[in-house]
């Protein structure tokens, strides 16, 4: 006899939604690491770009081009802060992809261990009809002896 867990359906099921909250996690980590990516090369951009203004400079200093150097700062720093909402909003996309991972991961977790038991019941339900099956067998082999027995002494005596 073959053990069946009658619930293996609904385990595929969990382990598929499992599947793709392990993929959706995924996919969120990865545009975060863009997102902060992004975000890095904006600030080392602002930065390489002031160090290089603030450089000691030798002759005239061109007003209109620290005007534009402001506007640009200015600019630069609009693009930082949307770049770090965007991070935000990116981390909690992870967060929330992660909680959705954890709550798939635990139902997965309920439907094997409901079937780890049901196995070892299966297996001890199992064990125990083959002993009482080998107790029956036993049994049998020992009234058909004693009949052999009974039957021979009584053939001899007579």
């Amino acid at each position: 006899m073959k053990f069946v867990f009658r619930l293996e359906s609904p385990l595929r099921l969990a382990r598929h939604h499992e599947e793709a909250a392990k993929r959706a996690m995924g996919e969120a980590m990865g545009r975060l690491e863009s997102r902060k990516a992004e975000l890095s090369a904006l600030r080392q951009e602002l930065f390489a770009e002031t160090a290089a203004q603030s450089a000691p400079r030798r002759g005239e200093i061109w007003a209109q081009g620290q005007s534009l150097f402001i506007e640009w700062t200015q600019g630069q720093q609009g693009k930082i802060l949307h770049a770090q909402e965007t991070c935000k909003t990116a981390q909690e996309e992870v967060e929330k992809a992660r909680l959705d991972l954890v709550e798939k991961r635990r139902a997965v977790q309920v439907f094997e261990r409901l079937r780890e038991r049901r196995l070892a019941q299966w297996k001890l339900e199992m064990s125990r009809k083959e002993l009482a099956e080998g107790s029956d067998v036993a049994g049998r082999r020992w009234m058909a002896q004693r009949r052999e027995r009974v039957g021979s002494e009584g053939s001899s005596n007579g």
